[in-house]
């Protein structure tokens, strides 16, 4: 069901950030990569091994280490896993458990931590010592700040060029913020879906109107220069980068509500945050995310031109398939 998903959304390249989630990394990514070769699937699934299944396991982060270099060992054509690894900041936007800055929750409540910040720089340290492009859960303005903080002690204790360590979500951080994130070389993936399934009951319950109307603020990452992707965290949002482009595009709630509209992105922002600025992110750039001499043949064909639509229709746009490595995928309707 996934890989016909990813055909339908127009994916031929998808950075899947959670390898192990279900307690077993080795068996979950030899059940994938049999899914995907065994069909012939036209898409490219990078696996990222997850901080989460170590810890559960009591594994360190040596161990850790080794265990993926002997999974790499079995990449094939579609599914692979690359030089990828997540943390896990703040809880999730949906449960309510992401860490924000004063004044926090308005109803009182607080978020939580998914591992104690010692050991998630602990981690951080030996992975980034690695060579490894790092990424990190994190979703509110105080989480952002921790993760900002031990980037700097990382490149302070062994300074990296080009390293993209990545902010995963980004569900609420402050123009400040956005700003610092660019001076440390950091790089953003984005869900703007959130503020469009979020903001309103955000803005009653949880942070009030002035944060919350802000939640994903791509618009802040696009002045400050900060290289983003858009995703979805399926089934956090659907499996349609068109659909999220929308979003960004358009800042409106589920309900129609207008969403901080200077943190809007224009329609060329948000196509290359699915396209050449999602290949960066992945550290994928010279290989695929536009079309030129050299690059694999990947693209996604649409039925109408997005430059040319408006911008409350761009989820609508028909696609009639994809060319993966040059062959053409149509889509059976």
């Amino acid at each position: 069901n996934f890989l016909d998903m990813l055909h339908l959304g127009g994916v031929t390249t998808a950075l899947d950030m959670g390898l192990g989630i279900f307690g077993n990394a080795e068996q979950e990514l030899n059940l994938i990569r049999h899914a995907a070769e065994s069909r012939q699937a036209p898409s490219r699934i990078i696996m990222t091994p997850i901080i989460t299944d170590f810890l559960a396991r009591g594994r360190s982060p040596q161990q850790a280490i080794e265990e993926i270099d002997a999974l790499r060992s079995t990449n094939s054509h579609r599914v692979m896993i690359d030089n990828h690894f997540k943390l896990m900041m703040d809880g999730a936007i949906y449960s309510g458990l992401a860490q924000f800055k004063y004044p926090g929750y308005i109803d009182g409540h607080d978020g939580e931590w998914m591992a104690p910040l010692e050991t998630t720089e602990k981690w951080a340290q030996v992975f980034w010592d690695a060579g490894y492009k790092i990424h990190a859960h994190t979703n509110g303005d105080l989480s952002a700040e921790k993760l900002m903080n031990i980037v700097r002690r990382l490149q302070n204790n062994t300074p990296r060029q080009d390293h993209r360590f990545t902010l995963e979500h980004f569900a609420y951080a402050t123009e400040e913020q956005s700003r610092q994130m660019a001076a440390l070389g950091m790089v953003v993936s984005a869900n703007p879906y959130y503020q469009y399934m979020l903001s309103d009951i955000y803005s009653e319950k949880w942070l009030g109107d002035d944060r919350a109307r802000k939640m994903v603020p791509l618009g802040s990452l696009q002045r400050s220069g900060v290289p983003f992707a858009l995703h979805s965290d399926a089934p956090m949002a659907p499996l349609s980068p068109l659909t999220l482009a929308g979003a960004a595009v358009e800042r409106k709630t589920i309900n129609g509500n207008a969403n901080n509209l200077n943190e809007r992105i224009d329609v060329d922002a948000a196509l290359r945050a699915i396209t050449i600025d999602a290949a960066w992110v992945m550290g994928w750039e010279d290989r695929i995310g536009s079309i030129r001499a050299g690059k694999i043949a990947d693209f996604t064909v649409l039925e109408r031109d997005p430059y040319e639509t408006s911008t409350d229709k761009i989820k609508d746009i028909p696609i009639w398939g994809t060319v993966f490595e040059g062959k053409p995928y149509p889509i059976e309707r």
